[in-house]
């Protein structure tokens, strides 16, 4: 790398280019590919598969989380090959290093808790509008959860047991270990290894991100597709992909374990 080229890195958390290893490179292709194409379509049919047996299966449930907990640490060995495969590549090029500017992270933090704010508006349970005098039995039937955005997936995937419970905890922290490395860290660095603007390798990450929850339909696309884009802007502006898993992780254990996506939508399902 010639002297001075940290003033021409187009990635604005590190001073030189990643370079990865034409190995590497491979990997990292294979990896893209099989984001844009694998993750959508595997995720699809083994939600259709758990739709099936959730119902009589009382290890569905359990065995779906396994299944996406292997896989995403399946890809994060790739990623950790890249990184032994690549002289050039380290892990702050993935933004694994300490947040290098502070301000973004408070506009992070108002736009995390407007992006909750907007989850739990689309996603609580509506039926506690009709409670109050003279509500109750007489109401008539409750609205299936698919009339909410999103909420028949939600109820599909809400734990109802201890050990479902549990599985959920280990899949929400895997997925924001694994996927805010796949995503946003390895992406966004292979991108700009390639040629590409910072922003380009940004948008086409945050639109993989979209597609992998193309199982839950429209709503799979706009609110993961959003709050990925959230998770981008922090990146970016920190150049820390540490604060994107933390985000990653609350969030997720607050759709599985502790709100609508949880203990009501598990209540309305049975």
């Amino acid at each position: 790398m010639p002297s001075g080229s940290h003033r021409l890195s187009p990635v604005p958390w590190s001073e030189d280019i990643p370079q990865f290893s034409p190995v590497a490179t491979i990997l990292g292709i294979a990896l893209l590919l099989y984001a844009a194409i694998g993750e959508p379509l595997l995720g699809r049919r083994f939600f259709t598969r758990l739709e099936r047996r959730r119902g009589t299966d009382p290890m569905a449930l359990v065995t779906f989380y396994r299944v996406a907990i292997g896989t995403q640490w399946g890809w994060t060995a790739v990623i950790a090959a890249i990184l032994v495969l690549s002289p050039g590549l380290t892990a702050a090029h993935l933004g694994l290093r300490a947040p290098q500017a502070w301000g973004p992270l408070l506009a992070a933090v108002i736009g995390f808790c407007l992006a909750l704010l907007v989850v739990w508006v689309l996603t609580r349970d509506r039926q506690g509008k009709s409670d109050g005098p003279g509500a109750g039995r007489k109401q008539g039937p409750v609205l299936p959860p698919a009339s909410d955005p999103g909420g028949h997936v939600l109820a599909v995937l809400a734990p109802r047991s201890r050990r479902e419970r549990r599985t959920a905890g280990v899949l929400a922290a895997t997925a924001g270990i694994c996927e805010e490395l796949l995503y946003r860290g390895l992406f966004v660095a292979l991108g700009v290894s390639l040629g590409l603007p910072v922003w380009v390798a940004a948008v086409v990450s945050c639109l993989l991100f979209a597609f992998a929850h193309l199982y839950q339909g429209w709503w799979g696309l706009v609110g993961p597709g959003l709050l990925g884009a959230l998770f981008m802007v922090v990146y970016l502006g920190t150049g820390s992909l540490l604060i994107p898993i933390v985000l990653h992780m609350a969030l997720d254990m607050r759709s599985l374990l502790f709100t609508g996506g949880g203990r009501r939508h598990r209540a309305r399902a049975l």
